[in-house]
Order: structure tokens, then C-alpha cells, then sequence
């Protein structure tokens, strides 16, 4: 959630607390600070009730509560994640309860050809990658630049802790197509948030019967590639825990017309996402309006 704490100050204060406190400890602090940030943004308050509220249909006392809990897990989220920036393998591990679906990541390895973990602003998609990083696959991160470049280079510090490498896109990163095209040929994995897409590379796709945009690299860099194209998602499970789950490869359509395949396969991802967001709204930590016609 952009606001007064998303700097490198507060990244960096908030790595010290989660060292010097219990969790439980830091989590309350979270959940305090986050309240705070989400009352003096009013911009994100008015986008996180229209979101919401449409998934949903809920509104009134209903829709604060929902709004109210997911500032809440987005915040535990955040300690979390500072967490596991200083964290010993062991104990970033013991953050997870269950794992669902590994056999599906194994499946598209075994291919040769990549995999694309595509993933939205839902859950703790950050301890998805430390995840697996530390189960000794080859991890590159697809992400933009932070608000500022010293925050860049501290969160991307932090993922080369974990064995993580990062592409870098958006203006002044021309190449970053190549290198994610070069990963994949070393069968590697790369994972991307697909549900906000920066200026010039989404696609209108109907999500939760509305228009809006996703990110058209998935479907790109399958073209290019045939890489298997895998959902994946970490949440918070009911027992303090998270569980980590993968779904199927997605099964994409490749016909002589490569701009509507693009669309089409674009499509298929955002109505896969519509399933799970809209099992766990709670956990959809999308602070900015969704919609075109909000």
C-alpha cells in the first residue's frame, strides 16, 4: 500500500522491530501502523471499498469489516516480509503450514522449456519466491522499480540474500523481455505479478464482469518460448501459518493469429484469478482502483 510508510526508512525500521520482538509482537505493531497508513490515504480507502465491494457485493458495515480485515493481513504480510529479510532459512520455513501443488512446479521443470509463475497482489507472493529459492530452484523475480532507487536496491539486496535475482522493467530496462526470454531457455523460473500492468503492456480482459487490464507477458513469453505458464499463490491459513499452493500449468491456445491467441490466453489467466480472489477477498491487497470506471 503506497503511503507514508512505503520508504526505505520505514523498510528499514521495520526489519529492526521484527528482529527485537516476538512476532506476535511485531504483528501487532503491523496491524496498528497499517490502520494508520489506510485512514490517512483516502485514496487508497476509496479504491480498496469499490474493489472489494464488487467482488464481493457487500457494502455498508459488512464492506468495512472485509476492508478492515484485509488492511490487517496486508500489514501482518508486512512483518512478515521483514521477517524473512534477516531471517535463517529454518525460520523463514517455519512460517509455512502446508504446500499444495509442488508436483505441478516439478511437472513444468521436467518439460525443459521454463516456467513462468504467474502470480496477483494476493497473499505473501514475496514468500512464495523465498520459498522455493530455498528449496534450491533457479529464481528470477520480474518486479518494477520501487519509488526510489535506494529502496530498489535494498529490496533487491534483500532477495539476493535468498539466492533470488531480480529483472528490472518498465522505462529505462529495454532488454528485460531478452532476459526473462534467456531465463526461461535455461529452464529456469521467473515469477510475475500479472493483475497491474504498467503503462503499454496489459490487455483489456473482462474480471469479475468488468474491463480492466493484465499483464500480457505470460502470454507473450509463452509464444516465445512454450514455457509452462503455472499459478501459484501463498496465504494466510486460519492456524497463524501460511499455505502455499500451485495450480496446473494453464493450458494456453495457439492458432495463426498471434494478437487474438494473446488475448484469449490473457483472458484465461484473469479468470483463473477470479476463483481464488474471490474465495479470499480478505487477502487481495489491490490499494489502487481496479476498475476503468472507477
Amino acid at each position: 500500500m503506497a503511503g507514508p510508510f512505503y520508504n526505505l526508512a520505514a523498510f528499514q525500521t521495520g526489519r529492526a522491530l521484527v528482529n527485537l520482538l516476538p512476532l506476535s509482537f511485531a504483528h501487532a505493531i503491523a496491524e496498528r501502523l497499517g490502520r494508520i497508513g489506510y485512514q490517512r490515504n483516502p485514496a487508497a480507502r476509496d479504491a480498496t471499498r469499490a474493489n472489494l465491494g464488487h467482488v464481493t457485493g457487500r457494502n455498508g458495515a459488512e464492506l468495512d469489516a472485509l476492508c478492515a480485515a484485509n488492511v490487517r493481513n496486508f500489514s501482518r504480510m508486512m512483518a512478515d516480509y521483514f521477517l524473512c529479510s534477516t531471517a535463517r532459512p529454518r525460520r523463514i520455513e517455519s512460517l509455512l503450514h502446508e504446500w499444495r501443488g509442488f508436483e505441478h512446479l516439478e511437472a513444468a521443470r521436467a518439460r525443459g522449456k521454463g516456467t513462468i509463475l504467474v502470480t496477483a497482489h494476493f497473499g505473501n507472493w514475496e514468500l512464495g519466491g523465498t520459498l522455493l529459492a530455498l528449496r534450491k530452484l533457479p529464481m528470477t523475480v520480474i518486479t518494477l522499480e520501487e519509488p526510489t532507487s535506494q529502496l530498489t536496491r535494498w529490496r533487491d539486496g534483500q532477495r539476493r540474500r535468498l539466492g533470488i535475482k531480480t529483472i528490472a522493467v518498465g522505462p529505462g530496462h529495454d532488454f528485460a523481455f531478452v532476459e526473462m526470454i534467456q531465463t526461461l531457455r535455461r529452464n529456469e523460473i521467473i515469477a510475475m505479478l500479472v493483475d497491474r500492468p504498467y503503462a503499454g503492456t496489459g490487455t483489456p480482459v473482462s474480471f469479475f464482469e468488468r474491463a480492466t487490464e493484465f499483464s500480457t507477458a505470460p502470454a507473450l513469453l509463452w509464444q516465445h518460448t512454450d514455457a509452462a505458464v503455472v499459478p501459484a499463490f501463498v496465504l494466510e491459513s486460519s492456524v497463524r501459518g501460511y499455505t502455499s499452493f500451485a495450480d496446473p500449468a494453464l493450458s494456453f491456445t495457439r492458432t495463426n493469429d498471434t494478437r487474438a491467441d494473446l488475448i484469449a490466453n490473457t483472458q484465461r489467466l484473469a479468470t483463473h484469478f477470479e476463483t481464488i480472489i474471490r474465495e479470499r477477498p480478505d487477502q487481495w491487497f489491490n490499494y489502487a482502483p481496479v476498475w476503468k470506471a472507477q
